[in-house]
């Protein structure tokens, strides 16, 4: 990549296409790759979109291990779905395609250290408008949370529609991706700001040193119980983007998964995914494999690629899948489970007037997103640690049962030092239980209210495998009063996950440590963003100014 970024700065299209004898007339010799590039393209936000405007471009590929010794044709066609077999092969013969420097003939056979040339007037797909949030910024690493819908770096038809390209034309920043997400993929990345700070990171994910976490949200009600799936994955199809279960030929994949909450109204789950390998695709081959694919992802919870089961437990044959595939953004727009409507990209009956080609239709639903996203990576040393929040489609099916704790925490009454939170227990979508602050006998809690409230009425101790609690503070770790802390109550029940309004402040009780031994329980902590003022508002009703 390095002698490619080197070559577009000092070569002109015009000597890469063969000079005096280049059959494109567009070309200007003083112009670099680079400069002609870059005079075209410029980035224009509209609505939810992100566009580039149309460029002339000149690939420069170096011969891939994979590709030595084959016909540049197939080449062409075997690897890339922008166009089809007879535009590429109009280009050959029309001499628009070099090898080393060379026009080439239909027979051209690619040998190691060739260099490939193609020039094309270039039309990118736009790509999300989502703004990319900066998480953390040192002197090495950007850490950042990126939308879904971008690629990471200049792949396939992208390239100034791209994390790497945005940030060195828009933040006026060059800097080097240190792990790299699929372009539908949301969530936590690191971009070196320098070799050395993308090396360093770099290597410890691949030594595999790096804790991480997704979120996913799936199809169907997810188990109670963590599961683990080790099953060996293999590319399938590069040019599709298709991975699958592979016994015999495949590479070492492990994924943990646990629920996090289950919403019977979209029949989804929201599910924490724990990769121990890096697969391409991993965690979305495994859940399809497991009967849980991701609700909205164009491969594989897509009916008519799969059948009605969804390729659960590896069913069908590759070649059919392929086929039908590769009708995705041709002949039919991508669907999806969540989105079974074919809305989205398609080539269209309008050409374009200089390339001859015809144009693609705008990107959909199933395009721009998925229920993926990287939230948390963390050195097994925990010498760092960086998050992300949870996604709104994350946190969509919660926020009513979030809105009705603090409906319960307003009942409280005002005092002068006392606080007012409210709590809901949640089972399957359906409400168990509420509580607020002091709403039985004593300095009671809204957790503890809700859940004595629960046991009285059912006669148990306990609640269900798979019970939510909704508090609009997070639980307490300490009571003067002598009365059990919230997060001990909790403890003590089969509740797995934990969502909060808002972190409590130290002025309400010094050092909670409610995450940290929620966490270290195996139990789900999720701040629902959003509520932070209303919580504190009602929380302090009635109260002199804090100081």
């Amino acid at each position: 990549m390095k002698r490619q970024a080197i070559d577009k700065d000092t070569l002109t299209a015009y000597e890469q296409l063969g000079g005096e004898n280049a059959t494109d007339k567009t070309m200007t010799k003083s112009k670099t790759i680079h400069e002609e590039e870059t005079e075209g393209a410029s980035y224009v936000v509209d609505g939810r979109l992100r566009r580039v405007t149309p460029y002339f471009f000149t690939y420069l590929t170096y011969c891939k291990l994979r590709w030595r010794d084959r016909k540049l044709l197939d080449i062409f066609v075997d690897e890339f779905r922008d166009c089809d077999a007879d535009y590429y092969k109009k280009m050959i013969e029309a001499g628009q395609v070099t090898l080393n420097k060379k026009p080439v003939n239909l027979d051209a056979i690619v040998k190691n250290g060739d260099l490939m040339s193609h020039r094309c007037y270039r039309r990118e797909p736009p790509v999300s408008s989502r703004p990319i949030k900066i998480v953390h910024e040192d002197d090495e690493i950007i850490a950042i949370d990126k939308p879904s819908g971008i690629p990471v770096h200049p792949t396939g038809r992208y390239r100034y529609n791209t994390i790497t390209k945005i940030f060195q034309h828009e933040f006026g920043k060059v800097v080097h991706p240190c792990n790299r997400l699929d372009r539908l993929t949301s969530g936590l990345m690191f971009l070196g700001k320098n070799a050395k700070g993308a090396a360093m990171l770099s290597q410890q994910i691949r030594d595999r040193n790096v804790k991480k976490e997704y979120i996913a949200r799936v199809v169907g009600e997810f188990p109670c119980t963590e599961i683990v799936v080790n099953q060996p994955l293999k590319t399938i199809s590069q040019k599709h983007g298709l991975n699958r279960v592979d016994l015999e030929d495949g590479k070492e994949a492990e994924t943990a998964f646990r629920r996090v909450s289950y919403d019977p109204k979209s029949n989804t789950s929201i599910v924490k995914c724990l990769p121990h390998t890096g697969r391409t695709h991993q965690i979305r081959v495994h859940l399809q494999y497991i009967g849980h694919p991701i609700a909205n992802d164009p491969i594989y919870s897509n009916e008519f690629v799969w059948g009605k089961n969804l390729g659960k437990g590896n069913e069908g044959e590759s070649k059919e899948i392929i086929d039908r595939l590769d009708r995705f953004g041709k002949d039919k727009a991508a669907k999806s489970w969540m989105h079974p409507n074919e809305e989205g990209e398609v080539l269209t009956s309008e050409i374009c007037e200089i390339s001859g080609r015809p144009l693609y239709s705008d990107p959909g639903p199933n395009d721009l997103d998925l229920w993926l996203h990287a939230y948390k990576y963390e050195a097994s040393d925990l010498s760092w640690s960086y998050k992300t929040e949870y996604p709104e489609w994350a946190l969509a099916p919660h926020r009513k049962f979030m809105e009705l704790a603090l409906e319960m925490a307003n009942k409280c009454g005002e005092t002068q030092t006392q606080y007012n939170v409210g709590a809901v227990l949640v089972h399957r979508g359906e409400v168990l239980a509420t509580g607020h602050s002091r709403e039985l006998p004593g300095n009671t809690h809204a957790e503890q209210c809700a859940l004595e409230k629960y046991f009285e009425s059912t006669g148990t101790r306990d609640v269900p495998e798979g019970t939510e609690i909704y508090t609009t503070m997070e639980p307490c770790t300490l009571r003067l009063s002598g009365n059990l802390p919230c997060v001990d109550r909790i403890l003590q029940t089969k509740i797995k996950t934990c969502f909060v309004g808002v972190v409590e402040p130290d002025v309400f009780v010094k050092n909670n440590t409610s995450y940290s031994r929620l966490s270290e329980k195996g139990i789900e902590y999720v701040h629902i963003t959003g509520y932070e003022k209303k919580c504190l508002e009602i929380a302090k009703k009635g109260h002199q100014e804090i100081k």
